[in-house]
C-alpha cells in the first residue's frame, strides 16, 4: 500500500528526505551519478528528481517481501508522484531511467527487484536512443565474474584473484543489468 509523504529535500537523483521524521528514502532499483564525485549528469539527475518531488507530496511504495531499509537506515522504495500532465501518477524510479539519468541497480545478483525486467527495458531504450548518460556512450570491452553484479575493465584490482572471467561489451553488460565497477569504471 502506498503512503503519502511530503518531501523536504532532494539530496541527489536517487535519494530524498521526507518531512516526516526527516526520513531519507533511497529510490529502489536504480543508481544515479554521484554529486560528491562530480560525475557527469549528477546535477541533471538531481534536477529531474527535484523537479518532480521537492516540496510536493509523494507516494512511497515498498517492494513486497523486500528489504524496507538499507544499512544507512534509508527506506528503500519506489516513489510515485502525480503526473505533471495531470493524468494519473508516474514512478520516479522508472522515469529517471527512461530519461537516461540513472542505471539499473541491484546490490547483488540475488537481490533484484520484482520489476527488474521493466527497469532493464527502460534503461536499454535510453541507451539505444542516446539519452542522458548514454548520449556519448562508446561501447568498449569489459569482463564480469561468473556470479558478479558488476562489470570491470580487465586488470581491475577487484579481479586480482579471479579466474574464469567472461568477456563482453559494456553495452551488453548494462543490458543484462550489471553495474559498472565503482573503482575501475568510476569515470566511464
Amino acid at each position: 500500500a502506498a503512503t503519502a509523504h511530503p518531501v523536504r529535500n532532494v539530496y541527489d537523483g536517487d535519494t530524498l528526505t521526507l518531512t516526516t521524521n526527516a526520513q531519507r528514502v533511497r529510490l529502489l532499483g536504480i543508481d544515479t551519478p554521484e554529486l560528491k564525485e562530480r560525475q557527469p549528469f549528477a546535477e541533471e539527475a538531481k534536477a529531474y528528481t527535484h523537479g518532480l518531488c521537492h516540496g510536493k507530496s509523494v507516494f512511497v511504495v515498498f517492494e513486497e517481501g523486500g528489504e524496507r531499509e538499507d544499512h544507512y537506515g534509508r527506506w528503500l522504495a519506489f516513489i510515485y508522484v502525480e503526473n505533471p500532465s495531470g493524468e494519473g501518477f508516474v514512478c520516479v524510479n522508472e522515469g529517471i531511467l527512461e530519461a537516461g539519468l540513472a542505471t539499473v541497480y541491484a546490490p547483488s545478483a540475488d537481490k533484484k527487484v520484482a520489476r527488474w525486467e521493466k527497469l532493464l527495458a527502460l534503461q536499454t531504450a535510453a541507451r539505444r536512443a542516446g539519452r542522458g548518460i548514454w548520449g556519448g556512450f562508446v561501447d568498449f570491452d569489459v569482463v564480469k565474474t561468473a556470479n558478479g553484479a558488476a562489470y570491470h575493465r580487465r586488470g581491475c584490482q577487484h579481479l586480482a584473484r579471479t579466474k574464469n572471467l567472461e568477456e563482453m561489451k559494456a553495452g551488453e553488460a548494462a543490458d543484462l543489468g550489471l553495474h559498472p565497477c565503482r573503482t575501475c569504471l568510476a569515470d566511464a
